[in-house]
């Protein structure tokens, strides 16, 4: 477990899947639709469900950031790479983006060495950058049958 202040990491749980689910779901929806359109974003989330967690909750590569037993923010991360790292809404710069970014580098650099890797939507480009990631190339992932414009990063 790690805790700064009023805030503790642990690793996430399959009771956690719904939270975890609403989180996303609320974090893509208030900051994403700054860089992507609303249209594209209700396309991109739809048809998600907590069951889609399972699977890296259960490889033990997802964390969640709790304050008095609310779960705040989710990352995941697997050997060299950060996959994800969501904060809901309400506790945006409040540190929980960067306590669980610094979580995720370090599951990230377990048994790797060379860089660590990222792809960032384009809002969260700008977090990214501030923790020492730099911007390798952008294209577009697939999500839902949606072309969502992102940046891939690295950081040594």
């Amino acid at each position: 477990m790690l805790e700064q202040d009023k805030f503790t990491i642990r690793a996430a749980m399959r009771t956690d899947a719904t939270a975890i689910h609403d989180l996303h779901t609320a974090s893509v929806m208030a900051l994403c639709t700054a860089c992507y359109p609303l249209d594209l974003v209700n396309d991109w989330i739809s048809n998600r469900t907590p069951e889609g967690y399972y699977k890296g909750i259960d490889r033990g590569e997802m964390f969640v950031c709790e304050c008095r037993d609310m779960i705040v923010g989710f990352g995941h991360a697997v050997r060299g790479e950060v996959v994800a790292i969501f904060v809901h809404p309400d506790w945006v710069h409040q540190g929980v983006g960067s306590l669980l970014l610094s979580h995720g580098i370090e599951r990230a650099k377990h048994s790797h060495e060379g860089s660590i890797k990222l792809i960032a939507t384009l809002n969260a480009q700008p977090f990214y950058e501030k923790h020492g990631f730099s911007e390798v190339k952008r294209y577009s992932v697939k999500r839902n049958e949606v072309d969502i414009p992102v940046v891939e990063m690295e950081h040594f």
